[in-house]
């Protein structure tokens, strides 16, 4: 398992980035040898399978460091990945060949990778407000971050649907190959800023948020079989 990087952002957070360069049935040897008997979907394309299979491989990998107990992932109906067991937060997310995960069990996590290229430029309308719209006008690396901002504060959030234009929004910074800005989930009934760190790499924007628990991480949820 190839690690870009593992960050270390406390005793009890870790970020790590593989670039997945491994076959299927080595993904499936891997995540067996850390859970078996684990349940793995059946995917129509194979990469998609790389995906989920390397997703979870770094995500248990990463609990391991932090001598998490034997827990399962499971899926929310948002779709957003969680813990079996309370307390511990995870994050996970793939684009092209690679994927990252956040686990913590200190800290409400989200993460988000982006692949740069023409399309998010290309649809940026249809998630920025106007006033983000014209921060990120001349530069299209900011507006992969606002996207990746915007998935990272979605899966912080977890409990319903939101709109990227109306309940999430971002302030305006300047960009740097790394650095931190606010961002915001408002809805009729819940309002947070939370600090969305940030990374530019040659290939791609990386966009994370480790933030405090609220109470809200534990509410009941129905979840499916260990994903």
């Amino acid at each position: 398992m190839p690690l870009l990087q593992l960050n270390t952002l406390s005793s009890s957070s870790l970020l790590g980035l593989w670039r997945v360069e491994e076959t299927v049935e080595q993904l499936r040897t891997q995540l067996l040898s850390l859970r078996p008997n684990h349940e793995i979907p059946v995917f129509k394309a194979e990469s998609r399978t790389r995906e989920w299979l390397a997703a979870r491989v770094l995500a248990y990998t990463l609990l391991e460091k932090l001598s998490a107990p034997p827990l399962l992932l499971h899926k929310l109906e948002t779709g957003v990945p969680v813990c079996s067991v309370e307390g511990w937060q995870v994050s996970l997310t793939h684009s092209g060949s690679w994927v990252g995960a956040l686990v913590s069990h200190s800290h409400q996590v989200g993460l988000d990778l982006e692949m740069k290229g023409d399309r998010i430029p290309r649809l940026a309308f249809r998630f920025l407000s106007e006033q983000e719209l014209n921060a990120a006008a001349a530069d299209p690396e900011k507006m992969h971050l606002y996207w990746s901002a915007k998935e990272t504060l979605y899966k912080v959030y977890q409990h319903r649907q939101l709109f990227f234009i109306e309940n999430l929004q971002l302030e305006d910074f300047t960009r740097q190959p790394a650095g931190e800005f606010a961002g915001y989930v408002i809805t009729d009934t819940f309002r947070r800023q939370y600090t969305v760190h940030y990374e530019v790499h040659p290939e791609f924007v990386l966009t994370y948020v480790v933030a405090p628990l609220t109470g809200r991480e534990n509410e009941p949820q129905a979840l499916g079989h260990a994903i």
